[in-house]
């Protein structure tokens, strides 16, 4: 059982001692997320964040020997018990994702006015990374790293974003499954917030869709097969399967191309999808039904004689899971959640903990306080005028499960 119901009073004291400590320190943890969110991190170019991100923690007591740097550039720590019999439990593993939506050329210049922050990237993910950093300071402390029952990782992950198809996660977790060190639990710190609890890992496929033909003069050719007329009767289609309102399924064309002047025939179109759903079977079934509707669009196209090729290319799939609401782990984060005086919501989302979820690991995600809006938009904003209240049940969650 990874929750235990009842605490000690020395226990409880060690949650009070915390949660009053990081209250006092709330500007000291803005600023180190302010830190963090002025160094580029495209994805796949995570490098310097993740030099600044171990810099930092080896001020927060980790030896420099602790702090690992993968082959696809994820930065892990391992915190171990002082007790040896402790050091073989099921560990805990806290991820935070290093990368950003935006391009190395995006003006990092967080605006400051008081508690609020303008900056693309502040929320998504330089709160999660400041967590990340909070919990390195709290395990690192006698009092706390004592009482440890279990090992910890703190992960800062690569490729979360878009076309990084959770490359960074996938890593970490196969080589800890080469190596016979599968974490008993995982938590995803992704963003700002205190109430929500992700516990559905929203899976998803991405698709490029593309329509090849002869092509030819607007007039003399009219008679060609055109992509672009073909791709508008696929992508009503496709669409037609969406389930929007439900959210059983959401079928989201995204971008598109075609054309190679104004007064041709198009040569060569494609556009480009983005299925989700927490089911894992609807999304296989969904993909193999997208591929035969592009082959169909391309056959009545070219019903004249001269048919359009049609090609597929995978842009990346993210696994589905689910964890159960009356699961010790969700429980465990509900109990944090109230205890900070918020309202646990049940959530879906699409984060690192898809996959540990699709691995059968009990996995969550969270965010770790203050407010935001405006994310993968370079409008980005941040409120940390209750941002305390968050990164206490960050803290009061992790030290419930293994201290």
């Amino acid at each position: 059982m990874i929750f235990r119901a009842g605490r000690s009073s020395a226990d409880v004291a060690l949650l009070d001692f915390w949660r009053s400590h990081w209250r006092s320190q709330q500007s000291w943890v803005l600023d180190q997320q302010l830190r963090l969110a002025r160094v580029a991190a495209p994805t796949g170019q995570e490098q310097a964040r993740a030099s600044l991100l171990a810099s930092m923690l080896c001020e927060a007591g980790a030896s420099p020997a602790s702090i690992l740097r993968d082959a696809v550039g994820n930065v892990s720590l391992r915190v171990s018990p002082l007790n040896r019999g402790a050091q073989s439990a099921p560990s805990l593993v806290c991820m935070a994702h290093l990368d950003t939506v935006f391009d190395a050329n995006i003006a990092l210049d967080p605006i400051v006015d008081g508690p609020i922050v303008r900056c693309p990237g502040i929320g998504d993910n330089g709160r999660g990374l400041a967590a990340l950093l909070v919990l390195a300071h709290t395990l690192h402390r006698p009092d706390v790293a004592a009482r440890l029952t279990r090992p910890v990782h703190l992960v800062a992950t690569v490729g979360e974003e878009g076309e990084g198809n959770l490359r960074g996660a996938r890593a970490w977790f196969d080589a800890r499954s080469v190596h016979g060190d599968e974490p008993g639990m995982a938590i995803a710190i992704d963003g700002p917030g205190d109430s929500s609890i992700v516990h559905h890992g929203v899976g998803s496929t991405r698709l490029r869709v593309m329509l090849r033909g002869p092509g030819g003069h607007s007039w003399i050719q009219a008679g060609a097969p055109n992509p672009i007329h073909a791709l508008g009767a696929f992508i009503t289609r496709a669409c037609a399967q969406s389930e929007p309102v439900s959210r059983a399924l959401v079928v989201t064309v995204t971008r598109m191309h075609g054309g190679e002047t104004l007064t041709s025939v198009p040569q060569e179109a494609w556009v480009d999808l983005d299925v989700r759903s927490t089911d894992a079977h609807r999304l296989e079934r969904t993909r193999h039904a997208l591929v035969q509707l592009a082959h169909v669009a391309a056959s009545e196209a070219g019903a004249g004689g001269c048919p359009l090729d049609v090609h597929i290319v995978s842009l990346g799939e993210r696994p589905a899971g689910m964890l159960d609401a009356e699961h010790s782990l969700v429980r465990a984060a509900v109990q944090a959640t109230e205890a900070v005086g918020c309202t646990p919501q049940s959530a879906m989302a699409s984060t690192d903990a898809n996959v540990p979820l699709a691995r059968g690991i009990p996995a969550i995600a969270i965010g770790a306080g203050g407010r935001g809006g405006g994310a993968h938009t370079v409008d980005e904003w941040y409120d940390d005028t209750t941002g305390a209240v968050g990164m206490e049940r960050v803290v009061r969650l992790v030290l419930e499960l293994v201290a």
